[in-house]
């Protein structure tokens, strides 16, 4: 009787039915905007004009051909690469001992909410100051005053992240490589940085997709062509007086492509990464 009782039970109920409902509505309004621009990427300027939402009578590739071309596609590409690499690497080893420090050294909430405070600061909002500091230091126009603002922009997140990844290791692991004769230090890089896979995992995607997307901070910084970034030299795509929309779709397709590339590959990782710290904050 039991077992009729369960398996007469319906498999969804009306929570259940709302909750993918809002959920599918929300996946929806990402997805469309992304297939729209994919789509225009391979139409003519008269296509987009008059059937803005039908589907090409013919795919025009010369599109991304001229966009690679018109947005020094090469140029931009290593250094977007560079930028976004770079200030990872950085990012990922101060914000680590930064949230080491917080989690096993001086576990007061003090240092943490002093870290976690720039969460409420966008960069956007401090982008004059950041840059009259940078004038005066001679960061600006050059790649280290680029990696550096990168690396300032994204730490608050990346130690809120990892301190709640880091309280949740065992102490004990700590405590044995300590008696076996282990430095505070050694014990961070071989112990618990390899434990912290899956939370610098979900810091490196994070702040990789954030400063691949940036525009304003590599406006405002590298005004010199040669160092300018993809997304600053499709942005450089459109017109004074008339806009290539074909063009422009097909510069911003060659922009969100290496970035969905990144999530595919690191979306376990990162799924893992924000699970642990939700779970163990």
């Amino acid at each position: 009787m039991n077992r009729n009782t369960i398996s007469n039970k319906p498999k969804y109920t009306l929570g259940t039915i709302v909750k993918y409902f809002v959920l599918i509505q929300f996946a929806l309004t990402c997805i469309i905007p992304f297939g729209w621009v994919a789509v225009s990427s391979l139409k003519t300027d008269q296509e987009i004009y008059g059937n803005s939402f039908g589907l090409p009578e013919k795919l025009i590739w010369s599109n991304y051909a001229e966009a690679a071309k018109g947005a020094n596609l090469g140029t931009g590409l290593i250094n977007s690469l560079f930028y976004s690499t770079a200030s990872v690497v950085l990012l990922m080893l101060i914000s680590a001992m930064a949230a080491y420090v917080i989690a096993r050294v001086l576990p007061k909430r003090g240092l943490y909410n002093f870290y976690t405070l720039g969460i409420m600061i966008p960069i956007h909002a401090v982008i004059i100051p950041l840059l009259i500091i940078l004038r005066f230091a001679g960061l600006v126009n050059t790649r280290l005053g680029v990696i550096l603002t990168y690396t300032a922009s994204e730490i608050s997140f990346s130690v809120f992240i990892l301190v709640s990844f880091m309280k949740g290791l065992p102490k004990e692991i700590e405590e044995a490589a300590r008696i076996d004769g282990c430095s505070r230090t050694r014990t961070f890089f071989s112990i618990v940085l390899p434990l912290c896979k899956p939370g610098l995992a979900t810091v490196a995607t994070f702040a990789f997709v954030n400063i691949w997307n940036d525009l304003l901070i590599s406006m405002v910084l590298i005004p010199m062509p040669k160092l300018q970034t993809l997304n600053l030299s499709c942005f450089n795509l459109r017109g004074q007086y008339v806009q290539h929309y074909g063009l422009i779709c097909a510069g911003l397709m060659l922009v969100i492509i290496p970035v969905v590339i990144v999530y595919f590959i690191f979306q376990e990782q990162l799924v893992k990464g924000l699970t642990a710290g939700a779970v163990k904050s």
